[in-house]
């Protein structure tokens, strides 16, 4: 459950109509001036800067409903609704005035197949592949630099997870919001602490195989958290995550940086590959009237053969190469599971 606020029009003051403007996913302040960001991408200045008086107030009742210091030693305050994430830096820290990002995590989908095919997120192939892969349970890692659409990405994803399969979601923001999205499906949503706090990804993630999950869901691989979700993947346990890497053949490198021991390295790279079976790489690219749109620019196929690690490219810049495939890149599908 995120922080309740009681009166949102009062706290949120000449931000109150952005704050329900479903076409914007991001508003920022940068020293009064406002700036947001819509579903396309577009990024704008929006209307004239705020009142200094009303910023520190905002500011300061945020601070209060969290009851933490905001101040020099304390220069990072953080927040979360149901539906948004506030991060706000001092002005001791950022130089030319306070900093404030509010993040919409909205409880809906953002695409369905037809808007989606239509938007250029994907073609007809590349979704038949990605549901065939769901149905199957692959596992996927999802891939993209900040704001490309990874989470919205994987919520797609998740919807088409059969609903008598139980799904547990782990998350330290509230983003998905699966259990509403997949009203009568059997969904666990988990909410960890960081790193440092009373309940760790670790601890989640041990708690959840106790659980009996067809499925877990990692909001976002960051740490060494990586090695206990390729592990829980290990029992058959289906699932999905994301991570920030600008390439698909860089996943397995990533995850293994993340996990720092040696002697782990050593011992899971092999692992990943056997693992992890799709990664998916979603990018911006400027459409024929130079509007911004998310793509789904690469679809890798990961596995282990005769020894060696091995990855097949089944769509890159964009375009669907399923149809180029060899017979015994096609026999490799088949014993995924997944029939083109």
């Amino acid at each position: 459950m995120g922080l309740v606020i009681e009166n949102p029009r009062e706290l949120y003051g000449p931000l109150y109509d952005l704050v329900l403007n479903e076409k914007i996913t991001d508003i920022d302040i940068n020293n009064c001036v406002v700036y947001c960001t819509d579903v396309d991408g577009r990024r704008m200045r929006v209307g004239k800067p705020l009142n200094k008086e009303f910023e520190l107030g905002f500011v300061q009742r945020i601070a209060n409903l969290m009851q933490k210091n905001f101040n020099k030693k304390n220069p990072l305050l953080e927040a979360e609704t149901d539906t948004l994430r506030i991060s706000i830096l001092h002005e001791s820290v950022s130089l030319n005035g306070k900093s404030i990002s509010i993040r919409k995590s909205m409880p809906s989908m953002r695409y369905t197949k037809e808007s989606a095919i239509s938007e250029g997120l994907f073609s007809e192939s590349m979704y038949e592949f990605l549901i065939k892969a769901v149905t199957v349970g692959s596992n996927f890692v999802i891939c993209g630099p900040p704001g490309s659409g990874k989470t919205e990405f994987a919520k797609f994803l998740a919807y088409h997870i059969p609903k008598s399969e139980r799904v547990i979601t782990i998350e330290d923001n509230l983003e998905w919001h699966l259990s509403e999205i997949k009203k009568d499906a059997d969904i666990v949503e988990i909410k960890v602490e960081g790193d440092e706090g009373v309940f760790t990804y670790h601890d989640a993630i041990k708690a959840s195989l106790r659980q009996n999950p067809k499925w877990l869901m990692l909001s976002e691989t960051r740490s060494e958290e990586a090695k206990n979700l390729i592990e829980a993947w290990s029992t058959g346990i289906h699932g999905i995550t994301t991570l920030h890497t600008d390439d698909t053949a860089k996943i397995p490198e990533r995850i293994l940086t993340m996990i720092g021991n040696p002697i782990d390295v050593r011992r899971l790279e092999g692992q990943l590959f056997n693992e992890i079976d799709i990664g998916v790489l979603i990018n911006r690219s400027k459409d024929e009237k130079g509007q911004s749109k998310r793509r789904i620019w690469q679809i890798r196929l990961f596995y282990r053969e005769n020894g060696e690690n091995k990855s097949i490219l089944l769509a890159d810049n964009g375009k669907w190469n399923g149809d180029l495939l060899t017979s015994d890149e096609k026999e490799i599908l088949i014993r995924k599971g997944i029939i083109l």
